[in-house]
């Protein structure tokens, strides 16, 4: 179980381009039961948010076509993070909210407004935590430009980027770990503030690797992520060359494009690769360590004990000659309501 200071705090991971995107709320890696399904509504009948004096008017419900164009993005999020997400009519039911609404100031596009409870016993451990956010697109000044969340739009990438809040991402710039200038841009992150690359239908690669470590692909009380079952956790780079480490348990690797040196350390981790097992060279160098190539670059892996490809699984026996590996199928006493809002501007 998680105490309190785990489950209201962030996870770091001692690597910038994750850390500068991590945010405190809202933490959905620890909400009881341990269940990998959130339920998403469009319904403004019922468990609207209170006391949000960025709310200009009331939250009016999306279009169809607005509807149609989140569903997609949901389900775009739901592969990407592993969770479940499920639409749903009922408004008590759902943890996440999505509407329309006259935001305050003239250059807000969109706000997320999370919020959490939670109990726990004398021993401080948390007994009990419920997460929600609320996700509003303006439709004043703004009105055009969100009617239209076709992929391809800014509203589009507006709408990922309020989703990106939702999923407990923040601003490169927010708080005390920032993103170097150089790429605090949308080509890196869709959280900057910063256009670059054009318009963006997916997250950037800095988002893709924060969600990674916060989430680890199978989603809430997985094998991997913050607050996973063992502790394991997805660590992925950048476009440039890293040198990336891993913890004690069993851990995934991803170095993506450049060339670089991944370390497992202890456990049974694995190194990831995104193409097929045939557009790579694997070839062993001593004791323990390995060379991958490929498109994405040169690797130099040492304590790797798997190699994960778009089609199979490779297990590396630590004694074999160059290029042998084997193929494998594979009671409360307090509780406390805190609250966040971002608002974003054009």
């Amino acid at each position: 179980m998680a105490t309190v200071s785990q489950a209201t705090s962030t996870t770091l991971s001692g690597y910038n381009h994750i850390d500068a995107l991590l945010g405190a709320l809202p933490n959905w890696n620890y909400v009881t039961s341990t269940t990998n399904t959130l339920y998403y509504t469009f319904s403004t009948a019922a468990n609207l948010e209170t006391g949000n004096t960025a709310l200009l008017s009331a939250p009016q419900g999306f279009t169809s076509a607005q509807q149609a164009a989140t569903r997609g993005a949901m389900n775009y999020v739901s592969q990407l993070t592993g969770i479940k997400f499920m639409e749903t009519a009922d408004a008590t039911l759902a943890q996440v909210h999505f509407a329309n609404a006259n935001l305050s100031g003239s250059s807000t596009t969109g706000l997320d407004s999370s919020h959490y409870s939670y109990s726990y016993n004398s021993s401080n451990v948390v007994t009990k935590f419920v997460a929600s956010s609320y996700v509003y697109l303006d439709n004043a000044e703004w009105a055009g430009m969100n009617a239209n969340l076709s992929t391809g739009t800014q509203g589009y990438e507006t709408l990922l980027h309020e989703i990106g809040h939702m999923l407990g991402l923040k601003h490169p710039f927010d708080g005390t770990i920032h993103l170097p200038s150089a790429v605090d841009n949308t080509a890196y992150t869709l959280m900057s503030y910063t256009h670059a690359g054009g318009v963006h239908s997916t997250f950037s690669e800095y988002d893709v690797a924060a969600l990674k470590w916060l989430y680890g692909g199978d989603g809430l009380a997985g094998n991997l992520g913050v607050n996973s079952v063992a502790g394991g956790r997805w660590l992925a780079g950048t476009s440039a060359a890293d040198t990336l480490t891993a913890g004690a348990a069993n851990d995934v690797l991803e170095g993506g494009a450049g060339n670089d040196a991944l370390n497992g350390g202890a456990g049974t981790d694995t190194a990831f690769y995104s193409g097929l097992r045939s557009a790579y060279s694997v070839v062993k160098t001593g004791t323990g360590t390995w060379s991958v190539s490929g498109a994405e670059g040169s690797d130099t892996l040492a304590n790797i004990e798997l190699l994960r490809f778009a089609d199979t699984t490779l297990t590396l026996a630590t004694s074999a000659p160059q290029s042998q590996y084997l193929a494998v199928a594979h009671d409360d006493m307090h509780v406390r309501l805190i609250g966040q809002a971002h608002a974003e501007f054009a």
